[in-house]
């Protein structure tokens, strides 16, 4: 029983000892590994940085060129088209009411002045709003009048389409 023993022992030792011989001959293949910066460098050892001066100074000279060109844009010499916003002719109010003729005309001149706000508030004179009143408007407590609102809307619509004439047709 006791040869039983040590030939089992023996025969597990056997297979033990010749399974670790197999796997050593098995080659490693290259494969990637998540290492920390630590590792990396305990792995890779230290590098130093090596300044290339010829590359700094073109770097440079690049940033440089490219600060100026922002800084002073190039002009095109292609000719430019001279633009006149100004209207050649007035238009023509003669269609309109003398009502609204004499309202459009204190609009557009109060917009043209130096203070255009003076051409919004002759705009919204008809509704009782004028300088003294618009911080209410600021605060949201000012009321218009209703009837002023329809009475402006009628008057232009009256000065739109003026009533027809028979002794001067259009």
């Amino acid at each position: 029983m006791n040869i039983f023993k040590h030939f089992a022992i023996f025969s597990l030792l056997l297979s033990v000892s010749g399974s670790i011989a197999w796997a050593n001959e098995v080659a490693s293949l290259p494969s990637i590994h998540a290492m920390a910066e630590s590792e990396l460098r305990e792995e890779v050892g230290f590098v130093p940085f090596q300044e290339d001066k010829a590359v700094r100074q073109t770097l440079r000279h690049h940033i440089d060129k490219i600060q100026n060109d922002i800084q002073n844009p190039t002009v095109n010499e292609t000719p430019y088209i001279a633009i006149d916003y100004q209207p050649t002719t007035l238009p023509d109010l003669s269609q309109l009411s003398p009502f609204l003729q004499q309202y459009l005309l204190s609009i557009t001149s109060g917009l043209q002045s130096s203070d255009p706000t003076s051409g919004i508030f002759n705009m919204l004179a008809p509704l009782n709003i004028n300088r003294n009143n618009v911080d209410a408007f600021r605060d949201g407590t000012i009321k218009v009048n209703l009837e002023d609102v329809l009475r402006l809307q009628q008057q232009i619509r009256e000065g739109l389409n003026p009533p027809q004439n028979p002794w001067f047709p259009r």
